[in-house]
């Protein structure tokens, strides 16, 4: 139960940071909550930073601004960047990125760079 609390503590900062126009969209606000739980946890900060940056999201029903907001992707490196700089199992693939991202993304350690 309080893993949904905070859930519905997070959303709330994002349905607020939307402006939403509960005149203009009623009864929205627990799909696009249901919805918004499905999202990954990058995806929902994401949004959140979107619609905080963005002073809204205008006139847009908020269900399909969560719906069609495009999942993020991580940050991949060369490796000459310097800093804390791990490699990653991505797919099939190994790739270099920071240990922030890492972490975020939930990304499998191999070794540090």
């Amino acid at each position: 139960m309080e893993d949904l609390d905070i859930q519905r503590a997070q959303f709330n900062d994002l349905w607020s940071a939307m402006q939403v126009d509960e005149r203009l969209w009623p009864n929205r606000y627990a799909a696009t909550f249901q919805l918004w739980r499905e999202r990954s946890r990058v995806a929902q900060e994401a949004m959140l930073e979107k619609a905080e940056a963005e002073g809204g999201i205008g006139r847009k029903n908020p269900f399909f601004f969560v719906q069609d907001f495009s999942e993020p992707q991580p940050q991949w490196f060369r490796g000459d960047e310097g800093g804390d700089i791990v490699q990653v199992k991505y797919g099939n693939s190994f790739k270099l990125c920071s240990r922030a991202t890492m972490e975020l993304y939930g990304l499998q350690w191999v070794r540090d760079w």
